[in-house]
């Protein structure tokens, strides 16, 4: 219960900064993710000749890939913000799948170091034979790479949600849609052409950034008696 003006500040003011961390990480997401394809070694597998002769590429695209899901984290919660107030429930179970995808996302790019050491430590034959082991493992497979897609379910459901509920236009969830679809219709494509996907999500969630900012903040009702 607020009882003064310092809370109803202070309210206010963490209201304004999960909104402009949620707004950044909406733009942050999608930027992230176009220099980790734009930065990605060729080749569709990890193949060792392949990563020894792009290391730098290797560990950079690593790196941004691995914080382009972490900033969804932030912008999970920012979207389903949007769309709380119009569909609590359908804003929860988005949020949750999508927290659920990032998390398990994260988890994913560990394994382009892996590879790298591999193929820099042992014959190109073995670190072959051991990457498709691990890729093959029940555990990877089922507790890493398949609750991976929950991430673009989540952001589907929210931005489905979004434009049903028309706080958003009609095109944003075809945007994000097509930028997901992208990168896995082109895979066999150079990565300046798979990091296209990311810019056409990129127009979307950079809408939702400036929606997110522009809704009016939440003032607490001062207490009374």
């Amino acid at each position: 219960m607020w009882t003064g003006t310092d809370g109803r500040f202070s309210a206010v003011m963490a209201d304004s900064f999960r909104r402009s961390v949620a707004a950044a990480s909406l733009v942050a997401w999608p930027v992230l993710l176009f220099l980790a394809f734009l930065t990605s070694p060729p080749g569709t597998t990890h193949d060792p000749d392949i990563f020894l002769a792009h290391q730098t590429k290797v560990e950079v695209s690593g790196v941004l890939f691995h914080w382009a899901t972490l900033a969804m984290i932030p912008a999970m919660l920012g979207l389903a913000g949007l769309l709380r107030q119009r569909a609590p429930r359908l804003a929860n179970a988005g949020a949750a799948l999508g927290l659920i995808g990032a998390a398990s996302a994260g988890t994913l790019f560990m394994a382009d170091f892996y590879d790298l050491a591999l193929a820099r430590t042992i014959p190109a034959d073995q670190a072959i034979k051991v990457t498709a082991v691990a890729a093959d493992l029940p555990g990877v497979v089922y507790g890493m790479v398949f609750p991976a897609f929950l991430s673009h379910l989540g952001a589907l459901i929210l931005v489905i949600g979004l434009a049903a509920t028309r706080i958003a236009p009609w095109w944003l969830p075809v945007a994000v849609i097509a930028g997901i679809v992208v990168p896995f219709l082109t895979v066999e494509q150079p990565p300046a052409v798979q990091s296209t996907g990311a810019l056409l999500q990129l127009v979307a969630y950079g809408w939702a950034a400036l929606r997110t900012l522009r809704l009016p903040l939440r003032t607490p009702t001062p207490a009374h008696g």
